[in-house]
């Protein structure tokens, strides 16, 4: 009787000490104290707490703190009560198994999302699919010395000083940042040494210091004006936060110093969210994450025009062809005008990945930057210096000394491809088998090409905003040029020229610009050089199934005649073997070869010549006969 006295007494100040406890909890995570609230679900869950809202703020905490892994862990718990998530909570539970590589699960998290929300900006992306056909190259990605075990990240580039955002505790009088339990970050630098190594970061300026956040900044090309993001102050006191969240501040340099000049007044302020300033390259326009009453998510990207006399203008909002309903920061601008920025709201490998979108075409689409820089963790901050093409970017991705750490690369940029089509000027009929001659800027051949059976023609290797010239050369060896210039996408040229029809018993150096292959001394293999010229012989022959081809081989006066014309048979045998392999009907060749019986020059016996005039006599011609 007394046992079950205690039970009953008892199990009310268990419930009320529970209660007591979950919204302790929840306090905390209210007050976005993550680390604190994760510390303290947990404990619940180990005492047999087992609710929706516990599961769903556990994920949360870790999610918003970028502990990816043990976010899925909370929020796969909560899909095991068949609990029905809301929208964000799927979709970021579909992000967490990315990140710990479940990507099939995560791709059936998605669908259910899109046909739960089919009009959401993120479900137009999925459907579209991954879309990182970039054209920039990111190689010898690795993590920078300087990196501490605390969060390190957003870096600008000052000549050859970095300054970036840091938590290391070590500064001045820096507390601590309850969501992470951390410091809060300050701007520090570091110098590039001759060594390619970097100096032992400083602070970076004392009048851009606070006891709470500073970060990303971003410098005007004269180098003296800085904008950077920090918790908003009181203009009366330096140590009273006004509302705990970001603003752009101002800084100028004078005589060498710098000078806070406070927060940025935008024509609209009703954010109290509003970070990571970035310029455009003539200066005029400073770019930014916030969340206005008109973002789509969590945070958008918006730019406002800088005006002469320092004043902004109207901030204008970039519009769902970049936003999205997920989180749109860190934006960056190249120099040609890539935006570059880093999302959750697009295809991608998990948590932040990078993207870009070129903002001078209007047709341009946002792309991802790709594997070789994006993981399945968040990846961010990503700033270029475009004289050295190197640059540095902001990962938290396992591996590394700490939390967020800075990255160092290497930037080469796929070529440009062009592709054309021949056409008559007047019928507009397309024109097969017509010769493309493209020229550099110097003027020197970089390739010779053939319009196909319909027409067309392409190549893969132009360089990026350089100029060309196009010669369109045909059977009579008429001649039209075309120039073009390349930027950062692809060409298309449609060429018009005057069509002329194929002759019976032509040379066919009239259907190529070069008949001839030449070999190495005593070799009879193909060379990689002559690979070229022969696959232009087998390009022509399958155009023109009427024409055969006689291979004529010859050989330099070195070496005994009968040697020679050995030699000058295994050459042209050789030659006959490769156009086969080409899918050419053996029946379509001839092969014979002449030996040193037909020397172009006067390299005979007994005359002494170089290396460069014996070559021309080792050689391979074709000659075409139509049937």
């Amino acid at each position: 009787m007394k046992k079950t006295f205690l039970f009953i007494f008892t199990f009310p100040l268990f419930v009320f000490s529970q209660h007591k406890e979950i919204k302790k909890a929840d306090t905390a995570f209210a007050l976005e104290h993550y680390v604190e609230s994760i510390r303290l679900f947990e404990k619940l869950v180990d005492k047999g707490v087992d609710s929706p809202n516990v599961y769903e703020k556990l994920g949360d905490a870790n999610y918003f703190n970028a502990n990816y892994v043990q976010a899925y862990k909370w929020y796969l718990k909560l899909s095991g009560l068949n609990y029905q998530m809301d929208g964000e909570h799927q979709y970021r539970y579909a992000q967490t198994l990315k990140s710990v590589g479940l990507n099939e699960d995560s791709k059936k998290e998605m669908e259910s999302f899109g046909k739960k929300y089919p009009n959401e900006i993120r479900t137009n992306q999925y459907k579209k699919g991954l879309n990182d056909n970039t054209k920039m190259l990111f190689s010898n990605v690795a993590s920078l010395a300087f990196n501490s075990k605390y969060s390190d990240y957003g870096t600008a580039i000052k000549g050859d000083t970095l300054i970036f955002a840091s938590s290391r505790n070590f500064v001045l009088d820096n507390t601590s940042y309850a969501r992470t339990n951390q410091a809060f970050t300050s701007l520090y630098h570091t110098v590039k040494l001759a060594s390619g190594e970097f100096s032992t970061p400083k602070i970076f300026s004392k009048s851009s210091f606070s006891v709470y956040h500073e970060a990303t900044a971003v410098f005007t090309k004269d180098g003296k004006t800085m904008y950077y993001s920090q918790n908003q102050l009181s203009k009366k006191s330096k140590s009273k936060l006004v509302n705990g969240l970001f603003k752009i501040y101002k800084s100028v340099s004078v005589n060498g110093k710098w000078k806070n000049e406070g927060a940025i007044t935008f024509s609209k302020n009703d954010s109290v969210r509003i970070a990571d300033p970035a310029l455009s390259p003539d200066g005029k326009y400073l770019y930014f994450a916030a969340d206005f009453k008109e973002s789509f998510g969590k945070s958008d990207l918006f730019k406002v025009a800088i005006h002469s006399d320092g004043t902004f203008g109207e901030v204008e909002h970039l519009s769902n062809k970049i936003n999205t309903e997920g989180r749109e920061c860190f934006p960056f601008i190249t120099e040609d005008n890539t935006l570059i920025f880093a999302s959750d709201g697009y295809p991608g490998f998990g948590g932040l990945d990078l993207y870009a979108i070129d903002l001078s075409d209007p047709n341009a689409v946002v792309t991802n930057l790709g594997v070789s820089i994006n993981s399945p963790f968040d990846d961010f901050a990503l700033t270029i210096n475009t004289a050295m093409n190197q640059g540095y970017f902001s990962s938290n991705r396992p591996g590394a000394k700490g939390d967020d750490d800075i990255y160092s690369f290497d930037l080469t940029y796929l070529p440009i491809s062009m592709s054309g089509i021949v056409v008559d000027e007047i019928t507009n009929e397309i024109i097969q088998n017509a010769i493309v001659i493209v020229l550099d800027e110097k003027g020197n051949t970089i390739a010779t090409l053939r319009s196909d059976t319909e027409g067309k023609f392409s190549l893969n290797n132009l360089k990026r905003d350089s100029k060309y010239t196009l010669k369109i050369q045909q059977l009579d060896n008429s001649v039209v040029e075309k120039k073009i210039v390349t930027y950062k996408s692809d060409v298309n040229e449609i060429l018009a020229i005057k069509k002329v029809v194929p002759q019976p018993e032509i040379d066919l150096n009239k259907l190529l610009v070069s008949n001839i292959i030449y070999f190495n001394t005593d070799k009879s293999f193909i060379r990689k050089d002559a690979t070229v010229e022969l696959d232009k012989v087998a390009a022509v022959m399958k155009q023109y199934p009427q024409i055969k081809v006689e291979i004529a081989s010859y050989t330099d006066s070195r070496e005994s005649k009968k040697y020679n014309l050995i030699l000058s048979q295994n050459r042209a045998n050789r030659t006959l073997e490769y156009l086969v392999s080409k899918g050419i009907d053996r029946m379509r060749l001839t092969a014979k070869g002449f030996g040193e019986t037909q020397l172009v020059n006067n390299c005979k016996n007994g005359v002494k010549c170089g290396n460069a005039e014996h070559q021309l006599n080792r050689r391979s011609v074709f000659i075409v006969h139509i049937n």
